[in-house]
């Protein structure tokens, strides 16, 4: 059976273009930046709470457990609350941390937007931006940097401080790991990534530079709260924005925090579904629908972590995954366009060119070949300079492939099997076709109707409508009830029978049946966004007065959108 790339991710992509211990390493490597990723951003959290809170960032707690007294600082349990908080969140379900997200970072962007607005008018100065500009980094030596050679510290620190940007752009990739639960994902995961990149880079550069140009820079390099520290040396409006800005940074880490947990949650579920990972975390919740296991488990790992209270600490093992993983991506990009060059993309990336080597044609996307580079040249920077990075990040990758080794002999699997890889479909189902199925029908006609009429790349939904009052019947009387309930579990009987030898011709196909007034049923099935189109199996002839009313009433129904009509053509026997 085809499996649909809607469970999108950087594992799947190196599945397709690779093997399964591929497919692994990429995901297992971004597994560990958003697992740092909770910790990182709620320590973060905790500490723009300090701009409040001020001993929150001083205090320390000593706790006693098993014999030991531990110390943890104070500013580490805040961060254990605030991870607390959000995996209840994500436990209920994705779309009311999706709520919560959009409600923080909408009040972010008005507040990042005013800061800009408010900077660049009352305080920018085009000549000190111009001398700042030119210090690429500083002259200081750090002690939790691992130089590289001995001299030039300052362009080194600078080295280090590209690898701590990429941190901008790590996370938007966990918009596709939510692909599964978003309605149309063609749709909507191109355009939110795009949105995303477009907000980060002006967002970026736009406070780096404003920034630059109203403070020394060695002031902002020392501010535990840098947003609220730009706000602070805005006249006139500064000594009133500086607040706002501190309760839009503590929001807008707590939404990175958040996507740190929907991340590693999506990610861990989809390598269970795919057997790179046990099972065991390939299960949602019965009521909320949610992958509660993968979720509880990663995110108490994130929280572990934030009990360090070490912002430094924890940042030097960031990026480290993210990167490896980007590299892995972009080059199974490269290798997918020329496997798969005739594959569905609902959207694609602009930039190929075609060479020709030894009579055979090849296509280079020039984005990705870019991206390949530029992110293994920064990944080693941040091998060279984060030592805790180079070794927990390294020890991350080599427990991991040892655990999958392990994992896929209990499974009497190879680690280089490409057998699963194999059964994805290539960005396939992205569009959902109803599928109008009248009863009684015949199975074969059915079958063979849609294998030549419907594209593969369609996701079906058989649906018959049971309308009480072509029986004679309604709802309200018992007998009449049970009598409608027991077409409707036959009828449903047929229809999976459909179902299942349609899946054997490569789509994929669930049944469903709806018992109520026609009219409404169809009209609901049309006017939501979840089907892409409406199919209808053409019939020749119409075998009585019934019948051909029920065709007229679909018909007039279906026809008031256009747009999302289809007809098949019928296959006799």
């Amino acid at each position: 059976m085809l499996q649909s790339t809607r469970t999108r991710g950087a594992q799947v992509y190196a599945m397709k273009a690779f093997n399964d211990l591929g497919g692994f390493i990429a995901g297992w490597a971004v597994m560990l930046d958003y697992t740092v990723d909770i910790a990182l951003f709620s320590l973060a959290t905790a500490g723009y709470l300090s701009f409040f809170f001020p001993w929150i960032a001083t205090s320390t707690v000593t706790l006693t457990f098993l014999g030991q007294t531990p110390t943890v600082h104070l500013l580490g349990i805040v961060a254990v609350a605030v991870v607390a908080v959000l995996l209840f969140l994500n436990f209920i379900g994705i779309r009311e941390s999706s709520l919560f997200n959009e409600l923080l970072v909408s009040l972010d962007l008005i507040v990042e937007i005013s800061i800009l607005a408010f900077g660049f008018v009352l305080a920018f100065s085009f000549g000190e931006f111009l001398q700042q500009i030119t210090v690429l980094g500083a002259p200081t030596l750090f002690a939790h940097i691992s130089y590289m050679w001995s001299g030039d510290f300052q362009f080194q620190n600078f080295a280090y401080g590209v690898t701590l940007a990429m941190t901008s752009f790590i996370g938007i990739e966990s918009i596709a790991q939510a692909a599964e639960e978003t309605r149309r994902p063609a749709r909507w995961i191109p355009l939110a990534n795009k949105l995303s990149i477009f907000s980060v880079l002006i967002f970026a550069l736009g406070l780096s530079a404003v920034s630059m140009g109203m403070m020394p820079w060695e002031n902002l390099a020392a501010a535990h709260d840098p947003m609220a520290a730009i706000a602070r040396n805005i006249p006139v409006v500064g000594a009133y924005f500086a607040p706002i800005v501190a309760i839009t940074g503590f929001a807008i880490c707590l939404v990175s925090t958040n996507t740190g947990v929907i991340g590693v949650s999506r990610v861990v579920f989809s390598m269970g579904k795919f057997r790179l990972l046990p099972r065991w975390f390939y299960k949602v919740h019965g009521k909320f629908r949610t992958p509660y296991r993968t979720i509880l488990v990663f995110g108490l790992i994130g929280a572990s972590m934030s009990l360090l209270g070490e912002l430094h600490l924890v940042a030097d093992l960031y990026n480290f995954g993210a990167l490896l993983s980007y590299m892995i991506v972009n080059v199974s990009l490269i290798v997918l366009r020329n496997s798969e060059p005739e594959a569905y993309r609902a959207w694609k990336v602009p930039g190929d060119i075609r060479i020709r080597l030894n009579d055979r044609a090849f296509i280079v996307p020039l984005i990705s070949v870019a991206g390949a580079i530029s992110c293994t040249a920064i990944w080693v920077l941040v091998i060279g300079y984060h030592p805790v990075g180079r070794l927990l990040g390294g020890i991350w990758i080599a427990v991991g492939i040892a655990g999958f080794y392990l994992l896929r002999r209990r499974m009497n699997l190879s680690i280089l099997s490409n057998e699963t890889g194999k059964t994805i479909h290539p960005s396939g189902y992205v569009m959902n076709a109803l599928v109008l199925v009248r009863t009684p029908e015949d199975e074969e006609t059915v079958v063979q109707s849609l294998v030549e009429s419907v594209d593969r790349r369609f996701r079906l939904t058989l649906l018959n409508i049971i309308d009480p009052a072509d029986l004679g019947l309604s709802m309200d009387d018992r007998r009449e009830y049970e009598q409608l309930r027991r077409s409707q579990m036959e009828t449903y009987e047929e229809l999976n029978s459909i179902a299942k030898r349609l899946r054997a011709e490569g789509f994929a196909c669930e049944s469903r049946v709806e018992v109520g007034s026609r009219k409404m049923v169809l009209e609901k099935e049309l006017e939501s966004d979840r089907n892409d189109a409406v199919v209808l199996i053409k019939r020749r002839t119409m075998r009585g007065d019934v019948e051909r009313e029920r065709e007229d009433t679909i018909r007039a129904i279906v026809s008031k959108y256009p747009g999302k009509m289809m007809v098949a053509r019928r296959v006799e026997k």
